[in-house]
């Protein structure tokens, strides 16, 4: 019988025993097996582990499935999923790491190694662009996969450090609630005018920002 409810388990989430066994990661306190302890870069393709989140109607506690993907060279997606195998919100990543000497200290004053985000989705938002129809909605899902990206800045050795193009509409998301701020902000010349040459929706994540952003709704 437990063999039987076991094989249960593993089907809900496509995977064999041999492959749930693989990507086996540390369970939390509360039994659910969470990404909290989990080194996410050394994890093989498919189910990692569960994130929590709220549910927008009475702001409940609930978990997504993790699920991760090789997309290219130094570059994943991340995609949450729930029970019914619904995706209900992912993103791509890329890991940009620069070896020592292979930057300019005239140019940056630190390190510039980056993960950069893009394509960070939430399906289950109702007023968004993305939205598909029917999926319950579910709050911190940006905010999940936006600390998927810093822990894996963090095991890349790139400090922490994230950078992504937002939307118009999603640019007070990120300011407000992540703490990002613009790469390249407005600045004026010699004649008081202001010039910039850049995506004023070029954002990253501060240094003061990045623990309150890794703790944020209780972390991973």
């Amino acid at each position: 019988m437990i063999n039987n409810i076991n094989n249960y388990k593993f089907q809900n989430f496509g995977l064999s025993s041999a492959q749930f066994k693989s990507n086996k990661t540390t369970p939390s306190f509360t039994g659910i097996q969470t990404l909290t302890h989990t080194n996410i870069g050394s994890c093989m393709e498919g189910y990692i582990g569960k994130v929590r989140v709220r549910r927008g109607s009475d702001k409940s506690e609930t978990f997504l499935n993790v699920f991760k993907k090789y997309i290219g060279y130094n570059e994943e997606n991340y995609s949450l999923k729930n029970d019914f195998g619904d995706l209900v919100g992912e993103m791509n990543i890329k890991i940009k790491k620069f070896q020592p000497g292979s930057w300019s200290e005239f140019e940056y004053k630190e390190d510039p190694s980056h993960v950069f985000v893009d394509e960070l989705r939430n399906y289950s938002k109702p007023d968004t662009p993305y939205y598909r129809q029917g999926l319950e909605y579910m709050k911190d899902v940006g905010t999940r996969l936006l600390q998927i990206a810093q822990r894996r800045s963090d095991e890349a050795m790139c400090n922490g450090n994230l950078k992504l193009i937002a939307k118009n509409e999603s640019k007070m998301f990120y300011k407000n609630v992540i703490g990002m701020i613009e790469e390249f902000p407005p600045s004026k010349n010699n004649f008081g005018m202001k010039f910039c040459f850049h995506n004023p929706n070029a954002m990253i994540i501060p240094p003061h920002n990045k623990e309150p952003l890794s703790r944020l709704q209780g972390g991973l």
